[in-house]
């Protein structure tokens, strides 16, 4: 069984270790060794995978001028067709990992996974969410 699934990120979360499994999988199939590093700089609280609305997510990543990553629309395009057909051949896809900045939950990691998610009109989706103060700050920003 691969480690970079939900169901692993679940066993992870499970055994009180879900920080680990966010370092292995960032730095194995989520190649976002940046964010790894990043998020190690100090302590993080996290919540998850926990399942949410995808209408609570805001992405950065996209073909929108808006995106604080903008990506060439043609290679956006690819890459969610590609994680479409995945999730439509039954991927046991990972959570997503987001950040509660001021209770919206910013997508660190994922920015394509919930791209795709869009794409298919998929409503609810598993997530990860870190904040740098408490877990309780995490559960004050979610929806009701």
């Amino acid at each position: 069984m691969s480690i970079f699934t939900l169901t692993a990120a679940m066993k992870y979360a499970a055994n009180d270790d879900i920080e680990t499994w966010i370092h292995h999988f960032l730095n194995g199939e989520g190649e976002n060794v940046g964010l790894s590093n990043g998020l190690k700089l100090k302590t993080r609280y996290w919540l998850g995978p926990v399942e949410i609305e995808t209408s609570y997510l805001s992405r950065v990543v996209g073909p929108e001028s808006h995106m604080e990553y903008v990506e060439d629309e043609n290679w956006w395009n690819h890459t969610i067709n590609q994680i479409c057909e995945r999730l439509e051949a039954g991927w046991d896809m990972p959570p997503l990992i987001a950040e509660n900045r001021n209770g919206s939950f910013s997508v660190r990691d994922g920015n394509h996974r919930l791209g795709a998610l869009q794409k298919l009109n998929k409503e609810k989706c598993h997530v990860i969410i870190w904040d740098d103060h408490s877990v309780d700050h995490i559960l004050k920003a979610m929806p009701r």
